[in-house]
């Protein structure tokens, strides 16, 4: 179930991506972070936002949950604290970072926490979707 849920969150993203972001320059599920000198990689943190947008000289960090997660907002501010420190995205430090929290429904605790933390709270709900949650919730009743 993890893994349909992740291939779900993914097919989510990129078809919000899709529908008001398609001119954008994409890089699905990038590292971020920076490396170590020489050639130890073991225990370096790099993590992976489900989406980066680069659009209009504007870097978009983008986490997808098809349920409101309050862990979304930390991973947001980890990933703006570390795109700039990653090597293959030098030709963007310098940009302003959006982050972007994309979820399926309106949370009244959760969005003006992220809200206050500089993190954008979208809303996005396409009827594929409305059919898939309303399968689990089903499923949840069984």
């Amino acid at each position: 179930m993890a893994r349909q849920n992740e291939l779900n969150e993914m097919k989510y993203i990129n078809a919000w991506v899709k529908e008001f972001h398609p001119r954008s320059h994409q890089y699905p599920r990038m590292r971020v972070g920076p490396l170590p000198e020489g050639d130890v990689l073991l225990g370096v943190m790099r993590v992976f936002p489900d989406k980066i947008l680069i659009e209009d000289k504007v870097v978009l960090i983008v986490e997808g949950k098809l349920a409101p997660d309050s862990r979304a907002i930390g991973q947001l501010e980890l990933y703006a604290e570390l795109f700039p420190k990653t090597p293959e995205f030098d030709f963007a430090a310098d940009l302003p970072i959006r982050k972007i929290l994309l979820t399926t429904r309106d949370d009244p605790t959760l969005r003006p926490f992220a809200e206050s933390r500089g993190i954008e709270y979208v809303i996005y709900l396409p009827e594929w979707v409305k059919i898939i949650l309303d399968e689990r919730a089903r499923e949840r009743e069984e």
